[in-house]
C-alpha cells in the first residue's frame, strides 16, 4: 500500500503541475484576449522602432520583412527554444548516468525499495500498464486515435502528427540505447522481463511525446480553458503512470524512466515546432500581412 500511494502521488502530482500551470496562462491570457493579433501587432511595432532607430541597417538586416514574417521567426525560435532545453536535459542526465553520480545515485536504493514493497495485486496493474503503455500499445492508441480524430475533424492533419510522434520517437530511443548500452536493472529486482538495454526507457518516452502530441491536438479543438487544462493533465498523468510501471516491474532504472520522458519532451518539442511553423508557412502564404 505504501508503494501504491508513491505511485498515486506521483501521478497526481504530474497532473496537479500541469492544472498549476494551466490556471495561471489562463489568468494571464484572460488579460490579453487579443493576443494573437497582439503578437502581429507587437512585432509590427517592434520592426517600426528598429527601423527608426537602425533605418537602412535594419532594412538590410530583415530583408524587408513583413510582421507575420517576423511572428513566424519568433514562432520557430521558441520552439528552437523548447528543443534545445529539452537536449540540455538529456544531456545532463547521460552524464550523470555514465559517471554514476547527481540523479544516477537514485537509482540502486529506490530498485531496493520497489522490490521489498511489491503486492501482487498492484504487479498485476503495473503490468496491465505497461503493457498498453509500451512503444507497440502506443503505436496503436496514436495510430487509432489519428484516424478517428481526423475523420471526426475532416482533416488528416492529426493521423499525420501522431504516426511521425511515434515513429520518430521509437526511432531515437532505439538508436540511443543501441549507442549508449545501458544494462537493465538485474533480474533479482524484477517482476518482468525486457530485452535490450536500458536507457532511455522506451515506454516511458513514447507515453510521453504520444500523450504530449495526443493532448495538444485536442487542445487545438477544444474552446474551454478548463478543458484544454483537463485533456494536458490527463497526458501528463498518462505518461508518469507508464514510468512508474518500469520503475515498479523493475525492468528500468529510474534515470532510464526520466531519460524517456525527457526524450519524449524532445520529440515532442520537434514534432510540434516543425508543425507550428508549417502552419504559419500556410497562413502568411494565404494571407500576406502588410510591409513595415
Amino acid at each position: 500500500m505504501e508503494l501504491a500511494g508513491i505511485g498515486a502521488g506521483l501521478v497526481l502530482a504530474a497532473g496537479a503541475v500541469v492544472v498549476l500551470v494551466g490556471l495561471v496562462l489562463h489568468a494571464w491570457v484572460a488579460r490579453h484576449p487579443n493576443l494573437p493579433g497582439d503578437v502581429v501587432r507587437w512585432a509590427a511595432r517592434l520592426t517600426a522602432w528598429l527601423g527608426r532607430r537602425v533605418g537602412p541597417r535594419w532594412a538590410r538586416l530583415t530583408g524587408g520583412l513583413r510582421a507575420d514574417q517576423i511572428a513566424l521567426a519568433l514562432t520557430l525560435a521558441l520552439g528552437l527554444a523548447a528543443v534545445v532545453l529539452a537536449g540540455l536535459g538529456v544531456g545532463v542526465l547521460v552524464d550523470d548516468v555514465t559517471e554514476g553520480d547527481g540523479v544516477a545515485t537514485l537509482d540502486h536504493p529506490v530498485a531496493r525499495f520497489v522490490a521489498a514493497h511489491r503486492s501482487a495485486a498492484l504487479t498485476s496493474v503495473m503490468k496491465a500498464v505497461s503493457l498498453v503503455g509500451g512503444p507497440a500499445g502506443m503505436t496503436v492508441v496514436a495510430l487509432a486515435a489519428g484516424l478517428l480524430l481526423g475523420v471526426r475533424w475532416r482533416s488528416r492533419m492529426s493521423a499525420v502528427l501522431l504516426a511521425v510522434t511515434a515513429a520518430g520517437v521509437l526511432g531515437l530511443t532505439a538508436a540511443f540505447k543501441a549507442a549508449l548500452g545501458r544494462a537493465r536493472p538485474s533480474h533479482a529486482l524484477a517482476v518482468a522481463t525486457a530485452p535490450g538495454h536500458g536507457f532511455p526507457s522506451g515506454h516511458a518516452a513514447a507515453a510521453a511525446a504520444v500523450c504530449g502530441a495526443l493532448a495538444w491536438l485536442c487542445s487545438l479543438r477544444i474552446r474551454s480553458w478548463w478543458g484544454r487544462i483537463a485533456v494536458w493533465a490527463g497526458g501528463a498523468m498518462l505518461a508518469v503512470l507508464v514510468g512508474f510501471s518500469r520503475v515498479y516491474l523493475g525492468v528500468h532504472w529510474v534515470t532510464d524512466v526520466l531519460g524517456g520522458w525527457l526524450f519524449g519532451i524532445l520529440w515532442l518539442a520537434v514534432v510540434v515546432s516543425s508543425w507550428a511553423v508549417f502552419g504559419e508557412l500556410k497562413r502568411a502564404r494565404s494571407k500576406p500581412g502588410p510591409e513595415v
